[in-house]
């Protein structure tokens, strides 16, 4: 422990005896190498960091620790998927399972891994499939750009394609270096639909014929006297609900009143569905973003649905016109579209001024089609807020590019003393955000369809 306390703080280099290879050490060491007593002698020694430090050198420590936990589960993915191919040529030389000769190897990582042995498979195959077509994705892990769970989501969201498909997504998506700082993990998913959707939207679109087969209802008692109500419903119908119910929430509630919006919300839903005096119906609009070239030109460019995510273009074509096959009276929700097009390189939206501190709806509107959620780095809670990314008490502006979406939270947090956000010129819409401790980071808007991640002529770094 103290030999991996003194490499840590940078006191030795690594001894020269752990950089020979396994087999010149000596026999009586075990199963293990000198590698092995590096690593849980530095586990031991971070446990024993000094303390004497301040909070700026604390949010370092936090941040240098989250891109070593990466670069571990990185390097765990590298052991599992060798010892799958150690195994692989022991069972081979042996002539053991020629048919399944990776026979056992799940189960090694569960176990290695503290978990359930079902679960070894699913983080070998995790393994091998970054390794060997995402290495970008690999790449980013290692660098801490990406967590874990984040990794696996890459991997799993493109577990159905094509190979060659799947190595152009991991491209386009991790090629660059420091192209999914900042990205929360909704937004990541999003971002690989759309690129899912820009190749071959026809599964995609298979599954949503099916899904619109087995919209239902169920009500189900639980043991506490209540029922519990599931609607299995299209994106359109889903999203006009949980409009309405937000909007009858809202103006259900008043100072004394003592529910909550969960209560108020399921209170509305009751009144709308039975027609009761006090039932709110107001009308709804959904805002759908997408490209002239996917509406008129039969363009595979995904859209983004506000309220739900991305589709695929047929299926944004299909909410604008509608099935003509279907009679009116069999249109179970009548939807409004806002169609919004984006600028086809930089991805921007038309900008809207105002005089007041307020925010005008329209604008509001804009803003949260642009933002999408929240807009702290790695936040992916819905906007409740608009919020001046300038204040209003310092000389900030109430326009489109000094406002942005965020959640209550962290709207809240950014008054904190010495929280400071400024605006970065010359690229999609960017906030640098400096916490009290020091520490920087850039939130940037994400892109909106028909738009490149990074646009042309944007700086790599804040």
């Amino acid at each position: 422990m103290e030999e991996a306390g003194e490499i840590l703080l940078g006191h030795r280099h690594i001894p020269s005896d752990l950089r020979r290879p396994p087999k010149q050490r000596s026999a009586a060491e075990g199963p293990g190498d000198g590698y092995v007593d590096f690593i849980n002698g530095m586990a031991e020694a971070v446990t024993h960091l000094p303390q004497t430090v301040g909070e700026q050198v604390r949010g370092a420590r936090i941040s240098a620790m989250e891109r070593a936990k990466a670069a571990l589960c990185a390097a765990q993915a590298k052991e599992a998927y060798a010892l799958e191919q150690d195994i692989i040529a022991r069972h081979r030389e042996e002539g053991l399972y020629q048919q399944n000769p990776a026979r056992g190897t799940g189960a090694e990582v569960a176990l290695a891994r503290k978990e359930a042995q079902h679960l070894g498979p699913r983080f070998v195959n995790y393994s091998r499939a970054m390794i060997e077509q995402m290495p970008y994705t690999f790449n980013a892990l290692e660098r801490g750009e990406l967590t874990e769970e984040r990794a696996m989501l890459m991997v799993s969201k493109t577990s159905d394609m094509h190979a060659d498909v799947r190595r152009q997504i991991d491209r386009n998506m991790a090629g660059e270096r420091g192209a999914l700082e900042g990205v929360g993990t909704k937004q990541l998913a999003s971002r690989i639909d759309k690129e899912a959707l820009a190749y071959d939207g026809r599964v995609e679109a298979n599954k949503q014929a099916d899904a619109m087969v087995k919209r239902r209802v169920t009500l189900t008692p639980t043991p506490d006297g209540m029922m519990r109500l599931n609607a299995l419903l299209t994106a359109a119908q889903g999203v006009a609900v949980k409009q309405a119910l937000r909007a009858a929430a809202s103006k259900l509630r008043s100072s004394e009143d003592r529910r909550t919006d969960d209560q108020t919300m399921a209170d509305a839903l009751v009144s709308g569905i039975t027609g009761h005096a006090n039932g709110l119906r107001p009308s709804l609009l959904v805002h759908l973003n997408m490209t002239d070239r996917t509406l008129l030109a039969g363009d595979s460019e995904p859209a983004h649905l506000y309220g739900y995510g991305t589709i695929s273009a047929a299926h944004a074509r299909w909410l604008i016109a509608g099935d003509r096959t279907s009679s009116e009276e069999e249109s179970e929700v009548d939807v409004w579209m806002r169609r919004v097009y984006t600028a086809p390189t930089t991805g921007e939206l038309l900008a809207m001024d105002s005089e007041s501190r307020s925010v005008p709806p329209k604008l509001r509107d804009l803003i949260e089609i642009r933002d999408q959620f929240c807009r702290t780095p790695y936040c992916d809670a819905p906007i409740r807020h608009i919020d001046h990314v300038y204040q209003v008490r310092r000389g900030g502006t109430t326009t489109e590019i000094n406002l942005d979406g965020r959640c209550v939270c962290c709207n809240q947090v950014k008054e904190t003393e010495g929280w400071e956000e400024h605006l970065i010129r010359g690229q999609r819409h960017s906030i640098l955000i400096t916490t009290p401790g020091g520490q920087m980071y850039r939130a940037m808007a994400p892109p909106l369809p028909g738009t490149p991640e990074s646009p042309p002529g944007s700086p790599k770094e804040p």
